[in-house]
C-alpha cells in the first residue's frame, strides 16, 4: 500500500491537509480536511474522509459536533475528485459557514 501526506496551502491562513492511500493505483482510504487560522491555531472546517468505510463529508462546528453527509460516487477515485474539487472551488464559503454555525 503507497500512502501520501501533505499539506496544499489556499491562502495565507487556510490549508488542505491530505492523506491519500492507494492499493494497485486505487485509492483505498482518504482524508482531506480544510483548515483556517484562528487565533494562531490550524482549526478543521470541513473534512472529506472513507474514515467510516465510506466516502462522506464532515461539516465540523465550533462545539465540536459534525453534519454527516453521504457522497455519491462510483469508487473512491472519484469520491476524492469530488472532495478535491469541493474544497479548493468552496473553500470560503465552508469557512464562513462553519464561524456562523
Amino acid at each position: 500500500m503507497a500512502r501520501k501526506e501533505f499539506f496544499r496551502g489556499i491562502d495565507h491562513q487556510t490549508r488542505l491537509r491530505v492523506l491519500v492511500a492507494t492499493e494497485t493505483g486505487q485509492v483505498s482510504r482518504f482524508m482531506i480536511q480544510l483548515e483556517t487560522l484562528i487565533e494562531e491555531l490550524w482549526t478543521p472546517i470541513a473534512r472529506y474522509d472513507t474514515h467510516h468505510g465510506f466516502a462522506h463529508l464532515d461539516l465540523l462546528h465550533l462545539d465540536g459536533a459534525a453534519d454527516k453527509i453521504l457522497i455519491v460516487a462510483r469508487d473512491f477515485n472519484e469520491a476524492l475528485q469530488i472532495a478535491f474539487a469541493d474544497l479548493l472551488t468552496n473553500w470560503d464559503r465552508h469557512v464562513k459557514a462553519y464561524l456562523e454555525r
